[in-house]
């Protein structure tokens, strides 16, 4: 095993990532934080549970610890690969949310091409720049179990005065559900008790992203 890492640092060395699969280049990074596992064998379970590299690369440490054999380390690790990349393309910038044309190339690079549903929080200073992206849930999403409780823990953890609620829907199907709007208003609520704002609530899938706000929903 040791010999096959070392033909990828190798090959990595003298020609850089080009002719790599996404499969070897997962690999040769991982072996980096799980130096005594197959590395081959757990990236090709994380392509298989994610689907691409670009989703794995999308998911939060929690997401990736999900993989059996994925511990802290390789989680960290991935993540932290994948936000100094983000880090480098706009250096210094904070990404702004105004609107629906805004948010929507970000949405739905980041859980347009998931295949399990995700329900998120994006959390805004007062200014609108985005403070953070958290989970609420992750994997089969039962709206009674996404916790206001857990949403007010992560306003209050990073100062945020408002919240874009967004989940996806693997299937395509882009409308809102009735356990959706019926979460929507709770959190609406919440907000309003506890001095921050819901600013929208968008739905988003591989080829598309609607706003709750923009078709008049949000507040029904």
């Amino acid at each position: 095993m040791e010999g096959h890492r070392k033909r990828l640092r190798l090959r990595f060395l003298r020609a850089g990532i080009k002719g790599f699969t996404h499969r070897e280049a997962l690999e040769l990074l991982l072996t980096y934080a799980a130096p005594r596992k197959d590395t081959r064998k757990l990236s090709e379970e994380l392509l298989s549970k994610f689907g691409s590299l670009k989703n794995i690369l999308n998911q939060p440490p929690s997401s990736l610890m999900s993989v059996n054999g994925i511990g802290e380390s390789a989680a960290t690790l991935i993540s932290l690969f994948s936000q100094i990349n983000a880090m480098s393309e706009h250096p210094g910038e904070k990404t702004k949310i105004t609107g629906p044309d805004e948010v929507s190339d970000y949405l739905r690079k980041r859980l347009g091409t998931l295949r399990k549903e995700r329900f998120s929080a994006l959390l805004l200073d007062s200014s609108n720049s985005l403070l953070a992206e958290v989970d609420l849930e992750y994997g089969t999403v039962n709206r009674t179990q996404v916790y206001p409780r857990n949403l007010v823990e992560k306003v209050i953890a990073h100062s945020a005065a408002g919240v874009i609620l967004v989940h996806n829907h693997p299937g395509g199907r882009l409308e809102a559900s009735r356990e959706d709007m019926a979460l929507t208003r709770k959190l609406v609520k919440l907000a309003e008790d506890m001095d921050f704002r819901i600013l929208d609530h968008f739905i988003v899938t591989d080829k598309d992203i609607i706003s709750l706000k923009a078709i008049g929903l949000l507040d029904k």
